[in-house]
Formats: C-alpha cells, sequence, structure tokens
C-alpha cells in the first residue's frame, strides 16, 4: 500500500501517530526503531480504540465521538499540540461541527453539562469529565458519574481504557521526544526542580487484594480469545483482567504491549524497568500497582532492602546514583504535563545507560501512566490476598 492509501485510511492523514506527537524527527525514528515490535503495538492499539469512520467503534458502543472528544480532553491537559490538533480534527470529522472540539480546547462547559442537553451531548460531557479526572485524580474517576450519563460497565471499560491509553501516548511522546532532540515538547522550564515521588506506610511490598467497582467477567465467561488476548491463564483468574476482559480488542494489544516493554530482551535491566513501573506508581499513588512492581523490583535485584527504603521514603531514599536517576526520569514522565528533562537524560547516560535502555526505560514509565489509571479508576485496593505471579498478573 501507498502512502497517499494509506494517510487515506485515517481522517487526519498520519501513518503513525505517535512519530507525529513526538515531532517525528530522524533521531526519534532511529530510537524508535529500537523496539521495533512496540511501534507496530502502540500503532496497532491507537487503530483499536479510534478505528477509521464514523459510529461506534469495537462491539461496546462508545461512539468515534466519544473517544475522540476524551482523548482531546487528554491532550490539552498535557498541552500537546500536536495531539490537540489530532484528536480536534478527529472530533470535528465524528460531529460534524467545529464546535465541541473548541470547546474543549478552550476548557469551556460542553452543552451537555446543561439540563435540556440531548443524550448525545451528555455522553460527550460525561467522557470529557472522566477523561480531566483519570488525567489529573484518576482514583476519583470512578464509574458512577459516566453510568449516570447512560454508559454501560462494558463502554465504561472501554472509556477508561480510551482516556489511560490517551495519557499512555502524551507520556511516550513526551519521552521519546525528550530522548531524541533534548526537549519533550511539554513547555515546562527545564531549569525547574525534578519531580520527586513520596513514600510512606501506605506502601508496601505485601501481596494486596484489588477489589473491582464494575462486575468482572465470570470465569465461565471467558472464552480462548480472552485466554490469548491475557496471555495466559493465571490473568485470566484476577478479577482486574477479567474486568478489562468487557473489551477485548484493546485488551490484548495492551497486554502485548506490556509484554514488550517489559521482557524484551537486552536494553536496561528488568529490574530497573519494575523500579520505573514502581517510581510512577508512588507518583500516582497506586497502592496495588507500586507493591507488585516494588516486590519485583526486589525479587530480580537479589536485596530488598533499597526497594523498602524507595517504598518508605520516596525519592528521599538512599538508593545508589544510577537508581536516583532512574527513578528521576520515571518520575519526570509522570505529571500531566510531563516535567523530565535533558539534564535528567545526560545524567543517565553518564552511567552507562545505552539509548536502548532509555528507550525501555521511558516505555516501562509511560505504560503505568496507562496502568496506574485503570487500577485506580476501576477498583480499589482492599487487603492482602493470595501470592500473584509476577507480570502476569499486574497492570
Amino acid at each position: 500500500m501507498n502512502e497517499a492509501a494509506q494517510n487515506a485510511e485515517h481522517p487526519i492523514g498520519v501513518i503513525d501517530v505517535l512519530d507525529h506527537f513526538a515531532g517525528a524527527t530522524p533521531a526519534l525514528a532511529r530510537l524508535r526503531a529500537l523496539r521495533p515490535v512496540l511501534v507496530e503495538l502502540e500503532q496497532r492499539a491507537y487503530d483499536v480504540l479510534f478505528p477509521p469512520g464514523p459510529g461506534a467503534a469495537a462491539d461496546t458502543g462508545v461512539s468515534a465521538a466519544e473517544r475522540a472528544a476524551a482523548a482531546l480532553a487528554v491532550a490539552v491537559e498535557h498541552r500537546s499540540a500536536p495531539a490537540v490538533r489530532h484528536y480536534g480534527t478527529l472530533l470535528e470529522a465524528a460531529t460534524g461541527d467545529t464546535t465541541t472540539a473548541e470547546r474543549i480546547t478552550a476548557r469551556t462547559p460542553l452543552n451537555g453539562d446543561t439540563a435540556t442537553a440531548t443524550a448525545t451531548a451528555r455522553r460527550i460531557a460525561a467522557a470529557v469529565a472522566h477523561a480531566r479526572l483519570l488525567t489529573h485524580t484518576p482514583a476519583e474517576g470512578g464509574p458512577d458519574a459516566p453510568r449516570a450519563a447512560g454508559f454501560t460497565d462494558p463502554q465504561i471499560v472501554t472509556l477508561s481504557q480510551t482516556v489511560a491509553f490517551a495519557n499512555h501516548q502524551m507520556h511516550l511522546a513526551a519521552g521519546l521526544a525528550l530522548l531524541a532532540t533534548g526537549d519533550s515538547g511539554t513547555g515546562t522550564d527545564p531549569g525547574a526542580p525534578s519531580t520527586t515521588v513520596s513514600g510512606g506506610p501506605r506502601y508496601t511490598t505485601d501481596v494486596l487484594t484489588w477489589r473491582p467497582a464494575i462486575r468482572p467477567l465470570a470465569p465461565e465467561e471467558l472464552g480462548e480469545e480472552h485466554r490469548a488476548a491475557l496471555a495466559g491463564k493465571r490473568r485470566a483468574d484476577t478479577p482486574y483482567f477479567r474486568t478489562l476482559g468487557h473489551d477485548l480488542d484493546i485488551l490484548a494489544v495492551r497486554t502485548a504491549i506490556d509484554l514488550a516493554a517489559f521482557t524484551a530482551e537486552g536494553g536496561l535491566p528488568r529490574a530497573e524497568r519494575e523500579l520505573a513501573a514502581t517510581a510512577v506508581s508512588l507518583y500516582n499513588g497506586c497502592v496495588y500497582c507500586a507493591s507488585v512492581h516494588a516486590r519485583l523490583t526486589a525479587r530480580l535485584h537479589g536485596d530488598p532492602a533499597p526497594v523498602h527504603r524507595f517504598l518508605a521514603h520516596g525519592s528521599t531514599a538512599v538508593l545508589g546514583r544510577r537508581w536516583k536517576l532512574i527513578v528521576r526520569l520515571a518520575a519526570g514522565l509522570a505529571p500531566v504535563p510531563a516535567t523530565a528533562a535533558e539534564a535528567d537524560v545526560e545524567a543517565l547516560r553518564a552511567q552507562g545507560l545505552t539509548e536502548l535502555a532509555l528507550v525501555d526505560l521511558v516505555h516501562c514509565a509511560a505504560f503505568f501512566g496507562w496502568a496506574n489509571r485503570l487500577m485506580l479508576s476501576l477498583g480499589s485496593v482492599a487487603g492482602e490476598a493470595e501470592e500473584d505471579d509476577g507480570r502476569k498478573a499486574t497492570g
């Protein structure tokens, strides 16, 4: 298929949206080519959530307009001009007018907020409100408000996946652009103090239980396609993944991105990928994800002491310079918008991290902008449970 034919499939005329969001420089292309599987998977995830053409995508019934409106709201909060243009154009194509996109971009109230609003307008307004909550305060973005606007539980899963993925895109684009050019594109002051994370007694390596706020699929409702999407029986046994199973298409590609980011050979050592996941989870306040990935970090590193110090004291913990710098870059990619700076990258290069290792670090940190938002908004922590199986039962 030639370029013109490929572009015609997408209304915004972009073949690879992440390249577009991150600047599409030759240096970026070289970096992304280090993990070609992730290049393909990231675009596939976008195509699943934002297929070309009007109407509902997949089977859950969340419309193209609702998805585009939610993603546009995320892009606005991240101050990503390319993403704002992209999702604004996508929304205009879905609605046939510019008014809704202009209001979201300007952060002005939508027509769906009024008592006389149509059901369609109410749903779009609810999608935007949900997107803003999940972007800034994901623990407050539960299912009640979308339900009140008419979203079913499977649709809430799809909407939450859309919002969490859009945040992941923004974090990933900022991190990759930073590696490629020294500028994340978020407009933050590169001389500002580094972002830090806080620890405390609520964070632990103990095994915790996640309680869903949406009914998970029952084990007997899972078919072979669900087990294939979850890459194994152990994930299918957990309420979290059975909740995500309401939207099988995005779950399948999300699982593939998770495994590709955290288990690909070479590059950043696995323990340090899990450390990055832990750092982002501490920033976002996801107690469950922090417990799982701190436990994995300790297991893979072989010494739990620095991990326990990190959970207790956050960025002020005594960790050693390399781990300190990994935490600093991961934490800098977690805010909205990202605050990581060129100095954070150069310090890691001085420690001997290769470009492949840095690409791995950015991917793992950005993935937890996705994972934490789902964990925090679709359920809550409810104490201890049986031991999980490492990555096969995590966010």
